[in-house]
C-alpha cells in the first residue's frame, strides 16, 4: 500500500525540482513505444454515436447535427455520423510525458494530421512514443523541460486515421522554489465581472453563431484574406471544465480506483497542499490551492479545450462537406475561470494537391482583455466544382 506522508514539509519529494539526472533519464526514453493504459484503461471498442455526441456537446460545446443526429448525417457526403476533428483526444489523450516524477504536466500545444474521418462503428487503437526532449527557459519559469510525443491512431482495418504530435511542458511546482510564476497581470484577484450589457453581447453571439452546415463551401468561392466568423467560448466556468471531462471516454480514476492507481504508481502521488489528501494534479483545474501550487493564478482550463474550440471554428466555417486534415495550435496564456475567449481566423492560401482542394488558415483566440491566449494554423479540404475531392 502507498505510505501516506504525515507532513508536507518535504518539498523535495512532493514538489521536486529538475535535476540533470532526471532530464537525462527522460531523454533515454526517446523512441521507446509506450504503454497507453498505465493510468486509465485503454478502451478500444467500437465508437458509437453516443461517444461522438458526448464529445461534441460536452467537450466542445458544438451542437452540429452532423455529430449528433443519425438521420441528418445520412444526408451528408459521409452517409453517417463523423467525429469532430479533435475527437481522438477522447480515445488517447495525446500526452506522452514519461519520467520526471512529481514534475507538473502543462499542455503546450499539438498538431493533428487527419487522414480519414472517424465514423460511427470505427474501432480506434493508439500507440505512442516520445520523439523529443529539450530544456527551455522563459519569463514565467527559469528552467523547464519540453517533451514532444507522437501518437498514431489506427482503425479496425489497420489504416492510419490520424497522427498527433503533442508538446507537454514539465514545470516544477511552487514548493520546489523554481516553479511557474505569472505576473500580477494575471492575479486571481482580477476575476472579471461582466455587466448586463456584456452578458447580452455574449448571449447574442451564441444565439447568432455562424454554422455553414449543409450549405456547401466550394474551393472556388474561397478567397485569400477571408476572415472566419468569430466564435465565442465562455466566460469559462467550472461546469465547462467538468463538461470537457465528461465528454471523454477515459478520465481520471476516482475513489477506490484512484487509491489502487496510487498504489501502482506511488511516484505519481500528489498531496493537496492544505488537506494532505492524495489527489490527481489535474485537480488544479478546479481547486485554487492546487492551481497556485502548479503555478497558475486560479482554476484554469485544460489546454485541449482550446484545440477543440479551434476545431469547432473550422467546422462551422467549412460546413459538413469540409474535412479538417490538419490542425496545429498552441496555448500561449492561461485561460482562467471567468475568461471569455473569442476565436477567429483568416484564409492564408489555397491550392490543389493532386485531386484534393486544400484551404490554408491561420487562427487565434483572444480573451476579454484582447490578449491572445491561443493560436495556430490549419488545412481544410473542401469540395471543388472542378476537382473531385476524395473521401
Amino acid at each position: 500500500m502507498t505510505n501516506l506522508p504525515t507532513t508536507l514539509l518535504d518539498s523535495s519529494k512532493q514538489a521536486p525540482g529538475l535535476s540533470d539526472e532526471q532530464v537525462e533519464a527522460a531523454k533515454r526514453l526517446i523512441g521507446v513505444w509506450m504503454r497507453r493504459d498505465v493510468h486509465t484503461p485503454a478502451i478500444y471498442e467500437p465508437i458509437s454515436l453516443h461517444d461522438i455526441r458526448r464529445w461534441a456537446h460536452y467537450s466542445v460545446g458544438d451542437d452540429n447535427p452532423l455529430f449528433s443526429s443519425a438521420d441528418y448525417a445520412k444526408r451528408t457526403r459521409w452517409g453517417t455520423n463523423v467525429a469532430p476533428p479533435t475527437f481522438l483526444y477522447s480515445i488517447d489523450s495525446g500526452i506522452v510525458a514519461p519520467g520526471l516524477p512529481g514534475v507538473q504536466w502543462i499542455f503546450a500545444g499539438g498538431t493533428w494530421e487527419n487522414y480519414k474521418p472517424v465514423k460511427v462503428n470505427d474501432t480506434i487503437s493508439a500507440r505512442a512514443r516520445l520523439v523529443d526532449v529539450k530544456e527551455k527557459s522563459g519569463r514565467a519559469v527559469s528552467r523547464f523541460v519540453s517533451q514532444v510525443g507522437e501518437v498514431l491512431y489506427t482503425n479496425q482495418a489497420g489504416e492510419l486515421v490520424s497522427k498527433y504530435n503533442g508538446e507537454i511542458f514539465r514545470i516544477p511546482r511552487a514548493r520546489s522554489g523554481s516553479g511557474l510564476r505569472y505576473t500580477a497581470e494575471k492575479n486571481s484577484a482580477e476575476v472579471p465581472r461582466y455587466s448586463a450589457e456584456q452578458l447580452e453581447e455574449i448571449a447574442h453571439a451564441y444565439r447568432t453563431e455562424f454554422r455553414r452546415g449543409s450549405d456547401v463551401l466550394y474551393f472556388e468561392d474561397v478567397t485569400v484574406g477571408e476572415r472566419l466568423p468569430v466564435l465565442y467560448k465562455g466566460p469559462l466556468t467550472l461546469v465547462d471544465i467538468v463538461g470537457f471531462y465528461a465528454g471523454r471516454r477515459t478520465v481520471y480514476s476516482v475513489l477506490k480506483l484512484a487509491f489502487e492507481e496510487r498504489d501502482r504508481h506511488p511516484n505519481n502521488v500528489y498531496y493537496h497542499p492544505q488537506t494532505n489528501v492524495p489527489c490527481h494534479p489535474a485537480a488544479g483545474h478546479f481547486d485554487i490551492d492546487i492551481a497556485r501550487e502548479v503555478g497558475m493564478p486560479g482554476a484554469y482550463d485544460q489546454g485541449w479545450q482550446r484545440m477543440n474550440w479551434a476545431g469547432h471554428l473550422l467546422t462551422n466555417w467549412a460546413g459538413d462537406a469540409g474535412f479538417v486534415s490538419r490542425l496545429e495550435g498552441r496555448v500561449t496564456k492561461p485561460n482562467l475561470v471567468g475568461d471569455l475567449t473569442k476565436l477567429t481566423g483568416e484564409v492564408t492560401g489555397r491550392e490543389i494537391v493532386g485531386d484534393v482542394a486544400v484551404v490554408k488558415i491561420k487562427w487565434w483566440g483572444e480573451n476579454q482583455k484582447g490578449i491572445q491566449n491561443c493560436s495556430g494554423t490549419a488545412e481544410v479540404q473542401v469540395p471543388s466544382r472542378n476537382v473531385k475531392v476524395t473521401s
